[in-house]
């Protein structure tokens, strides 16, 4: 169990992570705690399984890389091998089997669009399954991993991203690249952990707190702080929601969606043979009970021409991209 202290420091470090030479005093500040206390309870949390890591999501696309979601229906006696070859991609950030007769749906990042066709080409070679597709962002209408821990943040305060196409890419210097290597790299839990980010990069600290908040200022950075296993914290069912909607209704419905606290991710995407679902909402609830009263609402709210919830059934690979590895 959680103590109170802890879940405070979550709700503040998932998405309001200080980018400051001493995060960790920011957030005792705020709280009203020492430094050492606050530090010694984020240990415990990541000891604990609870945060996965602290780093920097960063926008595949400024990066010059380009990112697609793949669908793919895999017969159960070919499952185990099909799975250990995605996970095994390093363009793969995230692998879930979900309840669909697409089962696999896993994200690919790399550098280019011809690559992901090739990579997925591979795929329906080595194990002769033709349905796979890749169903890339058209526009995004929400990303926020915020998970309420407290019970105390206002339904109304999930600031959804706004609608876009995919972003331009960055011009980086080689020392912007490996700035990008060492902020996607899980952040040291000590009272000055951008001290030894400068010191891989060559960089002051001044220089590094000031190109995380220019990156995070033009979207090259969607987020820096703490990931979670949401599923430690009490919610334990997640599902993507799926829509068909008319093409001039979508962003409407995706505004709508995105407003819900229970969406992590709205997107929408292109079709595919056997997959007329246009508009895609990740949502989470602390029971299936609770998960579908929320589909209820959205449904009735946006009514769709159809919908399904894909429950997910295995999380196979849940990891960040690594960028610039090569």
């Amino acid at each position: 169990m959680m103590t109170e202290l802890q879940k405070k420091i979550l709700d503040i470090i998932q998405a309001r992570f200080p980018i400051e030479a001493q995060p960790y005093a920011v957030v005792a500040r705020q709280l009203n705690n020492s430094e050492e206390e606050i530090i010694a309870a984020v240990k415990q949390l990541k000891d604990g399984g609870i945060v996965r890591r602290i780093a920097a999501i960063f926008e595949a696309a400024r990066l010059g890389y380009v990112s697609t979601l793949a669908a793919a229906q895999v017969p159960a006696e070919k499952l185990e091998t099909f799975v250990a070859d995605v996970n095994a991609l390093s363009g793969v950030s995230h692998n879930y089997g979900r309840r669909h007769k697409y089962n696999v749906w896993f994200t690919l990042i790399l550098p280019g669009m011809a690559l992901i066709e090739q990579t997925l080409e591979n795929l329906r070679q080595k194990h002769g399954i033709e349905a796979i597709y890749s169903l890339p962002a058209e526009k995004l209408f929400k990303i926020r991993v915020d998970f309420d821990v407290t019970g105390l943040k206002d339904e109304t305060t999930s600031t959804p991203a706004p609608a876009r196409a995919q972003a331009e890419t960055a011009k980086l210097s080689d020392t912007q690249i490996a700035l990008v290597r060492q902020l996607q790299e899980d952040l040291a839990v000590a009272a000055r952990p951008f001290d030894m980010v400068a010191q891989a990069t060559g960089l002051d600290v001044a220089a590094v707190l000031e190109q995380i908040n220019q990156w995070k200022d033009n979207g090259t950075i969607r987020r820096f702080g703490a990931s979670i296993r949401h599923q430690r914290i009490g919610f334990t069912y997640n599902g993507m929601v799926v829509f068909e909607l008319e093409p001039e209704r979508i962003e409407a419905a995706g505004k709508v969606l995105a407003d819900y606290k229970e969406v992590s991710h709205c997107y929408q995407r292109p079709t595919a043979p056997g997959w007329p679902y246009n508009l895609f909402a990740m949502t989470h609830g602390k029971s299936e009970e609770q998960l579908r009263e929320v589909v209820e609402r959205m449904v009735e709210q946006i009514k769709p021409k159809r919908y399904d919830l894909l429950l997910s059934t295995a999380e196979y690979k849940k990891n960040n991209v690594k960028y610039f590895i090569g």
